[in-house]
């Protein structure tokens, strides 16, 4: 496999991992619901997405009621059977504010389902809680689930400080490059694991989006006599290879088949390998270092 390719997968399977041992049970929603602000499953977009939710107590009833008068038609997961529609699919469920919709339907459903109005909003707002988690592109409910909360701040912080000296202090200093970078992440502990693991959290690893691989980074360039040329690289490409040379000038050459062949020093490679060596189990020593990270304010 690719090494770049390999990094990548370890990278993106280390902060998978953080965030899935990491969660915390979401708080009980109060009087406007859980999620963020009092909202459903995301602020913003849709309306099953920004409609507040209910009270717990009126959710727990109308799961109850639901279950009771319209799971046999609809199922208990709202996805229908051959009796009933999908509601998760519904018009009327997702424009229905507090049962107003939902109770027309109920009025002329055969056979007729006679609620008090209070039971048909607590069933319709049990509804809005369901639909409030589900996900994008169309995926069922469940995967945004409501109030869900993350906390990655989980490691020894001393045991993560002893990690840093032995592995990272030779390239990196608390008085230096990393002086107060827990201020630049203080409302983002995510952040700031995701960046370290990755090489670039900011002010600290050079690279950024949009900027081409290598692309002014020593490189050597060996011609087919074998002549090598040193400089910087401006463009590398499968038929142009372009660098900078010590004097400041400029020399291109055509490839064709690898030749003339580029070498590029990597800058990320001592990161890279030290990154590699956190993939432990249980991801410890990743989280220990997060947790000193973030008292360096």
């Amino acid at each position: 496999m690719n090494k770049n390719i390999a990094w990548s997968i370890g990278v993106a399977g280390l902060l998978l991992g953080s965030q899935l041992i990491s969660q915390t049970p979401p708080p009980a929603p109060g009087p406007q619901g859980g999620g963020r602000g009092g909202r459903g499953g995301r602020a913003g977009g849709f309306t099953q997405f920004t409609r507040p939710l209910a009270p717990q107590d009126v959710l727990a009833r109308g799961k109850t009621l639901f279950e009771a008068n319209c799971a046999s038609c609809h199922a208990s997961d709202l996805r229908g059977t051959d009796k009933g529609v999908n509601i998760l699919r519904s018009g009327i469920a997702l424009d229905d504010k507090h049962g107003e919709l939902i109770a027309k339907e109920l009025a002329a459903h055969k056979p007729p389902v006679n609620l008090v109005e209070a039971d048909t909003v607590a069933t319709a707002e049990y509804i809005h809680s369901i639909l409030a988690t589900a996900g994008g592109q169309g995926s069922p409910p469940g995967r945004n689930p409501v109030g869900l909360q993350l906390n990655i701040l989980v490691g020894d912080a001393n045991a993560g400080k002893a990690y840093f000296d032995k592995h990272c202090a030779s390239c990196h200093s608390v008085t230096g490059d990393l002086k107060g970078i827990a201020s630049k992440y203080a409302d983002d502990p995510r952040g700031l694991q995701g960046n370290w693991v990755a090489g670039t959290p900011a002010g600290v690893f050079r690279g950024g989006r949009g900027a081409a691989i290598g692309v002014g980074e020593p490189a050597t360039v060996t011609l087919a006599n074998g002549q090598k040329v040193q400089g910087k690289l401006v463009k590398k490409t499968d038929f142009l290879v372009v660098i900078t040379l010590p004097d400041g000038t400029r020399q291109s050459w055509a490839r064709e088949n690898g030749v003339p062949a580029v070498d590029v020093v990597d800058p990320q490679a001592a990161h890279k390998k030290m990154a590699l060596e956190l993939d432990d189990p249980d991801n410890k020593n990743m989280h220990d270092v997060t947790a000193w990270l973030a008292t360096l304010k």
